[in-house]
């Protein structure tokens, strides 16, 4: 059965802002001069949410403040979908469904690329190249873990910037109410003496 994928994988500009975001002291109004510096705009769909250039989106808890500190960003660069027999019944039909859905989600951004024959092992690949993108800036990520205890496998790195965090990661997509799966950039505060996060508790830490 069809298993489709939405992605845009990070490239050297994203990875460089998001970098110099992580290395950043994140005082009051610190992350909200970045923003500005790196040309991201708000963009209204979420609270302090931001619209980047590349084609992301940030998705923030609370980002790009001016007066109080932010706690986290997420930046989601892939979804992935698993259709049921529901699906397989929809297409036979003739009907639309979550494949079309997907389909047409960021479809005005020609930087986000749809699969419709895809797997689990290219919604993986797409980790891995972020991965790989934030490697060559950052070097080999302090842990790289995995998460088993789920359905499905999910995989998770992890860098250290002073006192903040990168993870590049997978998790359930609660925008879509737990239909897809995606994978996403978080960065936010970790205090320098505290360990990572297991598999599972990052799954619990990245959903959006």
């Amino acid at each position: 059965m069809t298993m489709p994928v939405n992605s845009c994988v990070p490239g050297p500009e994203l990875v460089g802002h998001i970098v110099e975001l992580a290395r950043l002291e994140w005082t009051p109004g610190a992350t909200a001069a970045a923003a500005e510096r790196f040309g991201w705009v708000p963009d209204g769909s979420h609270t302090s949410s931001h619209a980047t250039n590349t084609g992301h989106y940030v998705r923030p808890e609370w980002f790009g403040g001016p007066d109080d500190a932010d706690t986290e960003c997420l930046i989601p660069f892939c979804y992935y979908y698993e259709p049921d027999d529901f699906d397989a019944e929809l297409q036979a039909d003739g009907l639309s469904g979550n494949v079309d859905w997907l389909a047409e989600y960021h479809c005005e951004d020609p930087a986000w690329v749809f699969h419709r024959d895809a797997d689990r092992s290219v919604f993986d690949g797409r980790w891995r190249a972020a991965v790989d993108a934030f490697g060559e800036r950052l070097g080999e990520p302090e842990t790289v873990v995995r998460d088993e205890k789920g359905d499905h496998p999910w995989n998770y790195a992890a860098w250290r910037c002073g006192g903040n965090a990168v993870v590049v990661g997978q998790c359930v997509d609660n925008g879509s109410y737990m239909t897809f799966e995606q994978a996403l950039i978080w960065v936010g505060p970790h205090p320098v003496d505290e360990l990572f996060p297991t598999g599972e508790q990052f799954a619990l830490r990245l959903e959006c």
